[in-house]
């Protein structure tokens, strides 16, 4: 008598899931290639540059030394986490309704700039003898500023935002005091280089806040790829 076999079990995998943790990986890569960008390229800087005083900007200027070994890397990177908000992070948040709804937004609009640099390069660099007024003459070196300007804002409104909506969400949850104290770290960077005694280390602060993003960031992204795979295997 022939035994009837019982059927083979299939596992599917959830399409939506698979995306979310590629994307996760897409963010995970980008912030680790942005971080380490602008860690080599002070290295061909030249003596007059200074990791404390000078801003990451510089090393893109028109005067700066091998600045398309430091933009390009730059954009592709801030492509890659602009994507990773809006088509990762965006879509696994979506659950935790209207509270903080504007936070992938705001969190992707934040690093526009770091694609746009290629495009609007300051005129020259602190390190050649340049002053503020100087390297901002022509309209590509206004508009760097500009956009630099509206993405600090919004960098520091952002986790602030992103806060509500993870505590909205229990696998979440975790995220939402870190990122509060994450933001009130940008403000307090901010008020540093604001503040005239604290001027002169601005490129350290500078590096400081984005290294701290850059770590926010890349939990954030490694947790979406745990929750995409894990749904994906279930």
């Amino acid at each position: 008598m022939t035994g009837i076999r019982p059927a083979a079990r299939t596992v599917t995998v959830r399409p939506a899931s698979r995306s979310l943790a590629r994307w996760g990986m897409a963010g995970l890569i980008a912030e680790i290639v942005a971080v380490c960008t602008w860690l080599v390229a002070g290295a061909w800087q030249g003596p007059g540059y200074s990791l404390v005083h000078d801003d990451i900007s510089d090393m893109g200027a028109l005067t700066a030394p091998h600045a398309w070994a430091f933009l390009i890397p730059q954009a592709l990177a801030g492509a890659g986490t602009i994507a990773f908000v809006l088509f990762g992070l965006r879509p696994a948040l979506t659950h935790a309704g209207r509270a903080g709804r504007s936070g992938p937004w705001l969190a992707a609009l934040s690093g526009i700039q770091d694609v746009t640099d290629a495009a609007f390069r300051l005129d020259c660099r602190a390190a050649d003898g340049c002053g503020q007024a100087q390297a901002a003459v022509s309209w590509h070196a206004q508009a760097h500023n500009a956009i630099g300007f509206a993405c600090v804002l919004l960098l520091i409104v952002t986790p602030f935002v992103l806060a509500r909506r993870f505590r909205r969400l229990p696998e979440w949850r975790r995220f939402a005091l870190p990122s509060v104290l994450l933001g009130v770290v940008f403000v307090a960077g901010l008020l540093a280089v604001l503040a005239p005694q604290t001027a002169s280390y601005q490129g350290l602060v500078q590096r400081a806040i984005a290294l701290g993003g850059a770590v926010w960031g890349i939990a954030v992204a490694a947790h979406l790829v745990r929750l995409g795979r894990a749904e994906a295997d279930g």
